[in-house]
């Protein structure tokens, strides 16, 4: 699934590892500190919340904010999973190259930064869960670039008003609906992950105008548009200055509070970028923002950038010692050739290994938990690590074996003597780099196969006339709708849809129009659903649209609507336009329901009373009874 693909890929940046780690270095850290950094990574985050809540396993409610996962599950557990994930390869960094992950994590930790402070000023939501929001709200852009990095980046570069449906043409899916499915996968309660969805297009969310779930997704929109500005390249912004003005209206923001709260966020963000070294430490106070402007593409594309590597069959060293053991190594290593660094702390050695800056590693036999950390990371395959002694003991050598050393040799080692012992490191090296370009091209011949076999498993879903899901695809939809309703209490309603006379149609105008006309049927009913209905062909003229969470009176009125629209369309066709009507049959889900078929059934009676009862027309079923509406009575 991709889903699952998408939440065992997500990269954790080396900032925050490199922050993690200096924090492990200090018996002092507290749980408060460690959760500020955890919290700072959206794929990090989501992995902390889904261990609190599923450590939980229903008996408490589920958490989404950061520092309450910790103290659920404990700083012990959480440490470890932060310090097991953030020493993740660093390899397949640029294998998207039309995406620039820590634009993509600057961006989203000011949106976090920014939501946080939004929901301390109109106490819609906990701050803190909002700022996990915030944080995890575009996390399905980082799943997609993840699973397909090669097809994620040509989708970037294409030349799109519109990503997200580009992205589900692509891969079945777009950003927002993955990152809700992630969300939720994470625990992060449906209250929030779907606003987040919708923070793109608020007003798009079939959420009614002033409720909770739409005023939320109207905050999150503000924390996106204004993180987007702030740091993207001229500060644009596509919404005037009187539409920002109106949407702090509708969160009850008084006139210029926007400004205040603006500022102090990016304060906040500027201190993040300091401590986790974020490339776009730079970002616009509220007054430099430019919000006529228009807005430019979200995901912009980044300049090519290399990871620095010690690869080409060349040794870079990091001593890792007190300074009287470096200076008397460090003489030895100046004649032999290879370029070194002294670290004066386990943190800095390795993140010289993650970022490919160091292969060979001297330490003392103070600092062997070293070892132990390379070796969790893909980086310790390609590592060789010298401990360095003040002088020969041959009890203390054989503690340095055992704790994973690959050598053993005294501070003032010759440098003719240094150079025969450094020759397993070099064929190691050689090997990891024939077995690295290996793995690359078996990686990219197994995400193509991957994308080819998604791509497949879409066009299996979909109707090729109209672009619709079909049969298939409807009925895994219904059966996810009716799970959800079944569980959480909630309407879950049906619609059929028969277009009236097609045969006619056909008869009089041949198969060319026909489906002409289905496909024009098609495109009115995928411009009237709602993101969360599902509308597919089933047969021949005959659509079902699935809607979780609409009442029967709401079913009607939705069926009214559309009976109405498609009455009016006209197709033309052979110097004539085509008249259409439907028949509507609406089934709800009842208590004495046991499976989807029954609500099919149901809605399939109504149909044919539809038909029966003269056509162009709606009809229910109620607990067995069918009413039937005229359109003459409508």
């Amino acid at each position: 699934m991709l889903l699952a693909s998408a939440a065992e890929r997500l990269p954790t940046p080396d900032g925050v590892a490199l922050a993690i780690m200096e924090a492990w270095e200090n018996d002092r850290t507290t749980v408060q500190e460690l959760a500020r950094l955890v919290q700072t990574d959206p794929a990090l985050s989501g992995r902390v919340l889904k261990l609190a809540n599923s450590a939980a396993a229903g008996a408490r409610r589920a958490v989404a904010s950061v520092p309450e996962a910790i103290v659920r599950v404990g700083m012990q557990t959480v440490g470890q999973l932060a310090v097991a994930f953030s020493l993740i390869s660093t390899e397949s960094a640029n294998d998207c190259p039309g995406f620039d992950r820590q634009q993509y994590w600057a961006r989203c930790l000011l949106m976090a930064v920014l939501a946080r402070s939004l929901g301390e000023a109109t106490r819609l939501a906990p701050p803190e869960d909002l700022f996990a929001c915030g944080l995890l709200a575009r996390i399905g852009i980082l799943g997609l670039a993840s699973v397909y990095p090669e097809a994620y980046s040509k989708v970037l570069s294409a030349e799109t008003d519109d990503l997200p449906a580009l992205e589900k043409q692509t891969f079945g899916t777009d950003h927002n609906e993955l990152s809700e499915a992630m969300m939720l996968d994470f625990y992060v309660p449906r209250a929030l992950s779907e606003p987040a969805r919708h923070h793109e297009a608020p007003e798009a969310s079939g959420f009614d105008r002033g409720s909770r779930p739409q005023t939320l997704a109207v905050l999150l929109h503000l924390a996106y548009r204004l993180s987007e500005a702030a740091i993207h390249d001229g500060g644009k912004i596509s919404e005037e200055t009187a539409v920002i003005d109106a949407i702090c209206g509708r969160l009850g923001l008084p006139e210029g509070r926007m400004s205040g709260i603006f500022d102090q966020a990016l304060v906040e963000w500027r201190d993040w970028s300091k401590l986790l070294k974020l490339p776009a430490a730079k970002a616009r106070g509220y007054a430099e923002l430019d919000f006529s402007a228009p807005d430019s593409s979200v995901d912009e594309v980044s300049a090519d950038t290399e990871v620095c590597s010690a690869g080409n069959g060349a040794l870079a060293a990091a001593v890792v010692a007190d300074a009287a053991i470096t200076r008397r190594l460090a003489a030895s290593l100046a004649k032999t050739n290879i370029r070194f660094e002294a670290c004066s702390k386990i943190s800095e050695a390795i993140q010289l290994a993650i970022n490919h800056q160091a292969n060979v590693f001297f330490v003392c036999e103070d600092h062997t938990q070293l070892i132990d950390m390379v070796r969790s990371a893909d980086v310790g395959d390609a590592s060789y690590v010298f401990v360095v002694l003040e002088a020969p003991d041959p009890a203390r050598e054989a503690q340095a074996y055992a704790a994973g050393a690959e050598d053993v040799i005294t501070a003032d080692i010759a440098p003719e003597h240094l150079r025969p012992r450094l020759q397993p490191a070099i064929r190691r090296l050689k090997r990891h780099e024939r077995w690295r370009g290996d793995r690359r091209e078996l990686r990219r011949i197994a995400k193509e196969l991957a994308l080819s076999h998604r791509q497949q498993q879409i066009l299996a879903m979909t109707d090729p006339l109209t672009d619709l899901p079909n049969r298939r695809a409807g009925m895994e939809a219904l059966d996810q709708a009716w799970a959800g309703s079944a569980r959480a209490g909630t309407p879950c309603a049906l619609l059929a849809l028969d277009i009236d006379h097609f045969k006619a149609i056909n008869d009089r105008f041949g198969h060319a129009v026909g489906d002409q006309v289905l496909r024009a049927v098609a495109e009115v009913l995928k411009d009237a659903v709602r993101r969360e209905e599902t509308i597919a062909r089933i047969g021949g003229e005959e659509f079902l649209l699935i809607s979780p969470n609409l009442s029967l009176r709401d079913a009607v009125v939705a069926a009214e609507r559309l009976r109405r629209q498609l009455e009016a369309a006209k197709i033309a066709a052979v110097g004539d336009s085509v008249a259409l009507t439907v028949s509507i049959g609406i089934a709800v889900r009842e208590a004495q329901m046991q499976l989807p078929e029954e609500l099919i059934n149901a809605a399939d009676k109504a149909l044919y009373a539809a038909k029966n009862g003269g056509r162009n027309r709606i009809a229910m079923t109620v607990k067995g009874n069918i009413r039937v509406f005229g359109a003459e009575t409508q």
